[in-house]
């Protein structure tokens, strides 16, 4: 779920802030709407270029949340469900705020409640409950929610008609995504889907050319082994380095090996080199990333 992870990704204490009234900065909020606004206020620098206070901003937003501000609800659950910046993760502390948003009719909770479901996030895992937030959604026509419906439904050709929805959709990136995922089906084939190379490359280079790093991958390969397409060295070379410059350690691990033990190996030595330095500082990124964290809300 990395790659989808989040098509989707919530900015902790920053989402939906702009439509806020400004709240007067020496006044207590009293009423919800004045409550949110003085979050915006305190998660940005202001002109004396002072730090910004997520603590107090958290408690703004969970005494905002509480008196029914839906944009505070689902921040608050956004907040839970990512964890970081001193927030412990809390699944069901998510879901009870997006359960609450999406009484008042948010779609995006709807989503989010769906993700909890699907990945498990301290609920038991379930797919059938996570796919039926997601049609709710989907039918409302969120490009998201049509997403996830399309790539990890049940019935193929359901899903098939889900991710051709999303791919026509505004986020590029989702619809990257979401092609990419018709990709893999195509290849990979499933009950009601024939498996299609053809189908699949299309889908694919449609994927890489929408910035999806897998993809990205995926059709470099192709290219490389002449796959459903005519074989292009050097263009799958330029796809699998265009997909190792977004990070994605698969394809830097690739090309460095591709590098080592191609025919100018001794030429392409520095390369291989600067890109082994790279996947090294990413690992260690990663692992510094995932330590366990201090929370300040339990």
């Amino acid at each position: 779920m990395k790659g989808v992870q989040y098509l989707l990704c919530l900015q902790v204490l920053g989402i939906g802030l702009t439509g806020c009234d400004r709240a007067e900065k020496d006044a207590e909020p009293a009423t919800p709407q004045e409550m949110y606004a003085r979050v915006r206020e305190l998660i940005k620098p202001n002109a004396e270029h002072q730090t910004s206070d997520p603590a107090e901003a958290l408690k703004w937003l969970r005494m905002a949340a509480e008196g029914g501000h839906l944009q505070a609800q689902t921040d608050l659950g956004g907040i839970y469900f990512e964890g970081g910046k001193g927030v412990k993760k809390d699944g069901k502390e998510a879901l009870k705020w997006f359960t609450r948003a999406a009484d008042q009719g948010s779609k995006e909770a709807l989503v989010y409640m769906g993700l909890i479901h699907a990945l498990g996030v301290d609920v038991p895992r379930d797919r059938v409950k996570a796919c039926a937030f997601w049609r709710k959604a989907a039918e409302a026509g969120v490009q998201e929610a049509q997403f996830y419906l399309g790539a990890y439904g049940e019935d193929a050709k359901e899903r098939v008609q889900w991710l051709v929805k999303a791919v026509q959709g505004n986020n590029p990136t989702v619809a990257a995504q979401a092609a990419s995922a018709l990709g893999f089906l195509y290849a990979r084939g499933a009950d009601g889907v024939q498996v299609d190379m053809k189908e699949a490359v299309r889908w694919y280079e449609l994927a890489a050319r929408g910035g999806d790093a897998g993809a990205q991958l995926v059709y470099g390969i192709m290219l490389l082994q002449g796959e459903q397409v005519a074989k292009d060295g050097e263009q799958g070379m330029k796809w699998i380095r265009m997909s190792a410059g977004q990070d994605d350690p698969r394809a830097m691990a690739l090309l460095i090996n591709l590098l080592r033990n191609g025919a100018d190996a001794e030429r392409n030595e520095q390369e291989a080199a600067a890109w082994s330095e790279r996947l090294e500082k990413l690992r260690k990124k990663t692992s510094v990333s995932s330590a366990p964290q201090k929370s300040v809300t339990h």
